[in-house]
């Protein structure tokens, strides 16, 4: 399914982005901030480079989109442009980097609501990743070390 075009759902993605930054104060989290336009164009091209979630399961979905707005924030950090094309063309390692700190967030926020179904999930999925051999190097060690700390949970 396609996504909407950006002027219907604008308000819409800035308002769920508001939300998504004041959980992050909460957390202390220091992010940088993206446009209602940037984060419009990533979940496009999130839903390109991995058809199984779509631009409204990101959008809708708390867990996704605290990810999603991390994984930017990680990026323009980085120094890289967000549009469309950056999760199909930049650097891999970054884009690994990013998600694993998306990743540890996401699961961590869902420890906190006592949500073991959503961490479960997305623990295996993450599990998947490091079996896949997703990772490598200094990354894959993070990943298996993150797996590791949540693994207790997985059979809540």
């Amino acid at each position: 399914m396609e996504a909407p075009p950006f002027q219907e759902v604008q308000e819409v993605l800035e308002f769920r982005a508001n939300q998504v930054y004041e959980l992050l104060e909460e957390f202390n989290y220091e992010f940088k901030r993206c446009t209602p336009q940037e984060l419009y164009q990533y979940l496009v091209g999130e839903s390109k480079r991995d058809p199984s979630q779509t631009f409204r399961d990101r959008l809708g979905n708390e867990y996704l989109l605290l990810h999603t707005i991390i994984e930017i924030s990680e990026l323009k950090e980085a120094g890289l442009e967000v549009n469309e094309e950056t999760p199909l063309k930049a650097p891999p390692e970054k884009l690994l980097d990013a998600h694993l700190k998306a990743t540890d967030y996401e699961l961590g926020y869902s420890l906190i609501l006592e949500d073991y179904y959503w961490l479960k999930h997305r623990l295996a999925h993450l599990g998947r990743e490091i079996k896949a051999g997703q990772y490598s190097g200094d990354l894959r060690k993070k990943a298996l070390e993150l797996y590791r700390s949540l693994l207790e949970y997985k059979d809540y």
